[in-house]
């Protein structure tokens, strides 16, 4: 991939430099005042709840709900896990807010002078956070150079830098929606390591083990699943030949080195290990119960969807990676097959814990599938050995159209995503071709959207006879009850109506469904306790996720009569076709109220997402 455009006898550095120039610039166009928001606020929350509101348990949730009303950063608190002692621990490690504390710091001792609130949340954490995130990925990209120029020429290194920057999900991760994800700071990260892996095996010093410990102590405090970075430094080796015998003896001779990095690591962790000891009781604690819906499925994994699906497949929004994968072919023939093997188990495996994650895509807020972009530190390596043999070949000039195409769809792309129309969430292989190469979306273009979930607890559904088809799913009308009335009699004795226990696979075989239903319910006119709701949840194991009621408003009810209750409900994406849906009737109160025609119909989408 010979760059004939490139005449001027630049150094790698200066690239990294141009790179870094822009970086800012494309940032500096985006509004940085809403940056510690939604995930990115899980991560900062150690820092305000330590240093400015002495509250690390989150006890007393005033000055958090302060901030939750003035800048809003999520609509709901899905970052913490409420426990039995009153406590609330934040879901997510500490490795970010430990990197993000020197401008935190900052920030906080500028705030009030410049005339703005010292409240964690005010103008000038977003800035300087913002600022944080510009750092660490330019240190990243220096460390990457580094790699990349031990390997190959300075023509080669320049680029796979370019492919990395402009023709993968890096450029919009990084400048746009992810400058303070987790993914920004791991690649950098990642590169520390590979390149202190690098120096320690062509020279074995303590000060490159003691690097080693510490990348990998940040990898894994910042996301634990990235633990797997051990297989780096413990796989890599420089020796082509007796590949077992030269580990054995750098183990055994440099043994010490080994005992320190180790060290290095665990000093890193010992603060998130005390801080979830002194809030829950345990050195090790589970922070994702607090949702059923989502988790780590290690047996069932959606490895292709999560490659190739039209709704964030790697490989659909990031296509140019497939040169890396080629790439492995002319490293495993002709350079050292060490390197090979280590890239190839560190990628599977890689590529499998991402894709274990029941929602596979990551939600919102990134393009292409985010999880995959520490990993180009490393494939950068395959990248540069296919980008060395199309650069000696006699078809360069095609494959060189055909990166710049790529790079050129990329760039277009994260324009899209960034207007929306590449939506976040609901794509579509029927969507993606209707609006390819558009810059704007028809309502018959957002027909072929996956069916829009709200995040609301009140569900609409307007429902189009074409388009869904009805059956019905429950009917009681208490014909068969022991009593002269032929109705349900809950009290405080007897809660729960019968109703509805099936598992998901029973219910439909597409991937949603609305779920309609009515009961009757008669409240005396004596009545004055909490009303009754009609509720709706999916269980996983037992355990419940997408919960919701609804209830007739107090101003509506009609005493000593027969009132409606409707329930309007959508199915979740579930995590598993096993799961089970119940809906029943929950009475509240203690006195006596009766329940009859229960109705649930369900609405299946005749066309297949």
């Amino acid at each position: 991939m010979h760059m004939y455009f490139i005449r001027y006898k630049f150094s790698i550095i200066q690239l990294v430099v141009v790179l870094c120039i822009l970086m800012v610039a494309f940032r500096l166009f985006i509004n940085p005042a809403n940056m510690l928001t939604w995930d990115v606020f899980g991560y900062y929350l150690y820092l305000p709840a330590k240093f400015i509101y002495s509250d690390t348990g989150i006890s007393n949730q005033e000055w958090l709900q302060e901030l939750m009303a003035k800048y809003q950063p999520s609509t709901t608190l899905y970052q913490l896990v409420h426990l039995e002692n009153g406590n609330w621990v934040i879901k997510y490690t500490m490795g970010l807010s430990i990197l993000y504390a020197p401008f935190f710091f900052l920030a906080h001792f500028i705030a009030e002078p410049l005339g703005y609130a010292a409240d964690g949340l005010s103008l000038p954490y977003q800035y300087c956070l913002t600022l944080c995130g510009l750092v660490y990925a330019m240190i990243g990209l220096v460390f990457l150079s580094k790699i990349l120029r031990h390997f190959f020429s300075r023509k080669t290194s320049a680029i796979v830098m370019i492919i990395i920057f402009f023709g993968t999900n890096y450029f919009h991760l990084t400048i746009y929606d992810g400058t303070l994800l987790s993914h920004n700071f791991l690649f950098s990260f990642y590169s520390i390591l590979i390149w202190h892996t690098i120096k320690w095996h062509t020279e074995p010093k303590l000060k490159y083990a003691i690097v080693i410990g510490f990348a990998l102590g940040f990898i894994t405090l910042i996301r634990p699943t990235e633990a797997i970075c051990i297989l780096i430094p413990l796989l890599w080796s420089q020796k082509r030949l007796n590949y077992l015998n030269n580990k054995l003896y750098l183990f055994k001779t440099y043994y010490l080195h080994i005992i320190a990095a180790s060290a290095c690591a665990f000093i890193i962790i010992v603060p998130q290990l005390i801080y979830w000891k002194s809030i829950s009781g345990e050195y090790l604690f589970y922070s994702y119960s607090n949702n059923a819906g989502e988790g780590l499925d290690f047996l069932s994994p959606h490895t292709l969807n999560f490659l190739f699906s039209f709704r964030k497949g790697w490989f659909i929004y990031t296509p140019i990676m497939l040169f890396a994968f080629a790439g492995l072919i002319p490293l495993y023939k002709k350079k050292n097959k060490a390197i090979f093997y280590t890239i190839v188990i560190f990628i599977v495996l890689d590529i499998y814990l991402s894709s274990c994650w029941t929602t596979w895509w990551y939600a919102g807020g990134s393009f292409s599938s985010r999880s995959m972009v520490p990993a180009y530190a490393l494939l950068a390596i395959p990248m540069g050995y296919i980008t060395d043999s199309i650069r000696k070949s006699k078809s360069r000039v095609f494959w060189l159209i055909i990166a710049l195409l790529l790079i050129a769809l990329n760039l277009f792309q994260s324009w899209q995503f960034e207007n929306y129309i590449l939506d976040k969430e609901r794509m579509t292989r029927d969507y993606y071709f209707a609006i390819f190469g558009k810059t704007t979306v028809t309502d018959d273009d957002k027909k072929k959207l996956l069916v829009d979930r709200s995040n609301e607890t009140a569900e609409g559904f307007n429902k189009v006879a074409n388009n869904y088809e009805q059956k019905t799913l429950y009917r009681n009308y208490f014909d068969n009850v022991p009593n002269e009335q032929k109705v349900c009699v809950l009290n405080d004795k007897n809660q729960f109506s019968p109703g509805v226990n099936i598992k998901y696979s029973e219910l439909t075989h597409q991937n949603h469904a609305w779920i309609i239903g009515s009961a009757k319910i008669f409240i005396p006119e004596t009545y004055d306790e909490a009303l009754p709701l009609f509720v709706a949840s999916f269980h996983h194991k037992g355990k419940p996720y997408k919960y919701r009621t609804f209830e007739i408003k107090k101003s509506d009810i009609l005493y000593n009569t027969w009132n409606t209750i409707e329930l309007f409900y959508l199915t979740p994406e579930v995590r598993s076709k096993d799961d089970n849906l119940k809906i029943y009737i929950w009475h509240r109160g203690k006195k006596e109220i009766l329940i009859d025609e229960i109705n649930l119909f369900l609405y299946s989408p005749k066309q297949k997402y």
